[in-house]
């Protein structure tokens, strides 16, 4: 009995050892099911004429609206007149990816309605659409929005936050009417900052507009040549003083003469791209301007186009520009580096002159210097050039005491009075 049991104990020990040896299975996770996402029911659609349907009204009692994509194969484009008109129970809304409108007092009168997300391809909301939403805290629009109607959020005075997936420059192109004015203060846009109020907008032309806010930037947009103009005519000189910062977009090719004549606040300029010329005073007087990057493309300077910009330090010519009007840079008596562009081969009277602080200038590749165009240059000294050079205008280096010219001049070259110190 003994042995038997011993060979029995033997037995179970050497099971146990072997199933310890093994490793046991890997777990096998679950399979992974995808939520449907809980869209409304009890909606009520209809045809409309937007290539899909609308939600027309609403029969159920969940609080919290969803709004679908898609309805019986049908995208979902529009949120219709009065649909929810008087609704005193639901309290939030999220509209489907492909509403487009949302009609005249669609949620007019909904009490209890403190959220609204109506980001997606949303385009238009219409006149008093949440009028009366007394209860509405906040707002989700997204960067596709073009048009807000008259009253859209009027009546809703515990708007705290107004989020917007767009920035500065997107949201001044939508149109908001009147008695809107939970968007003056509580707007966020979705890349930081805050909401700025428009001081004013308007247009150059029928392809051009402008924009002015309280940040004091202003923007011009559209395509095409900003026009010419007087002093007196510009259509945001009524602002000048207001203006701290221009910002010509994307399609603009030609800044108009005197565009920005008197903006003595400007300070900052940034230029699109496209643009390929700058006519005659664009900028003149802009006393304050001290950052201004010109783009590669631009082809030609006008005259006096920088004339007076007393805080403009140093200017970075493109070698695309061709050419550079007359008295282009005079005044600009901070002025003291200048990267010449490789293709400008004259230089115009007056160009340079009393720029008091240019210290040296490259000029290789310029074959005339015009009347005057470096008088006053009190501290220019080094000016280098090639044999290139066959013209020096008539006073061209007068009341520069301390000018050399660093190159060999061309023994035909034909020098002017008032440049007792060059010598061939």
């Amino acid at each position: 009995m003994k042995k038997l049991l011993l060979a029995l104990f033997l037995t179970v020990i050497l099971i146990f050892s072997a199933c310890a040896d093994k490793e046991p299975p890997e777990a096998t996770a679950p399979d992974v099911v995808e939520e449907e996402p809980q869209y409304t029911k009890g909606l009520v659609y209809a045809a409309n004429g937007l290539g899909g349907c609308a939600v027309t009204g609403y029969v159920g009692t969940d609080t919290d609206i969803i709004i679908p994509d898609e309805h019986d194969g049908m995208q979902v484009t529009s949120v219709a007149n009065s649909a929810f008109a008087g609704n005193s129970k639901i309290t939030s809304v999220t509209l489907g990816a492909n509403v487009k409108v949302i009609d005249a007092v669609a949620f007019v009168g909904c009490e209890k309605l403190a959220e609204v997300n109506l980001c997606g391809t949303l385009e238009k909301i219409e006149s008093a659409a949440f009028f009366g939403c007394s209860n509405l805290k906040t707002v989700s629009l997204p960067a596709t929005l073009k048009e807000v109607g008259i009253d859209t959020f009027a009546g809703c005075p515990l708007i705290e936050t107004v989020n917007y997936d767009g920035n500065q420059s997107m949201w001044s192109r939508v149109s908001v009417a009147p008695n809107n004015t939970a968007f003056d203060t509580k707007l966020v846009l979705a890349e930081g900052g805050a909401m700025v109020k428009l001081i004013d907008k308007g247009e150059c032309n029928a392809n051009i507009s402008w924009r002015l806010g309280y940040d004091e930037i202003l923007y011009i947009t559209g395509n095409g040549h900003i026009p010419n103009y007087n002093f007196d005519n510009v259509p945001w000189g009524a602002y000048c003083e207001n203006i701290s910062k221009v910002v010509v977009e994307d399609g603009i090719d030609v800044i108009g003469k005197n565009a920005f004549l008197g903006c003595y606040n400007l300070v900052s300029v940034e230029l699109a791209p496209t643009v390929r010329l700058i006519e005659d005073g664009a900028f003149y007087g802009c006393k304050a301007i001290s950052e201004i990057i010109l783009p590669e493309n631009l082809r030609r300077i006008g005259e006096s186009v920088f004339f007076g910009c007393e805080e403009l330090v140093s200017i970075d010519i493109p070698d695309s520009v061709t050419a550079i009007g007359a008295g282009a840079f005079m005044g600009c008596v901070s002025l003291e580096e200048v990267k010449m562009s490789s293709a400008v081969t004259k230089i115009e009277k007056w160009c340079f002159a009393n720029c008091a602080a240019l210290k040296t200038i490259d000029l290789s590749n310029v074959e005339s210097i015009g009347t005057n165009a470096f008088f006053g240059g009190n501290t220019l000294a080094v000016v280098k050039i090639s044999d290139k050079l066959m013209e020096i205008g008539t006073n061209a280096f007068l009341s520069c005491p301390q000018v050399f010219l660093n190159g060999t001049l061309s023994p035909d070259a034909v020098i002017g009075e008032g440049n007792a110190r060059i010598k061939k």
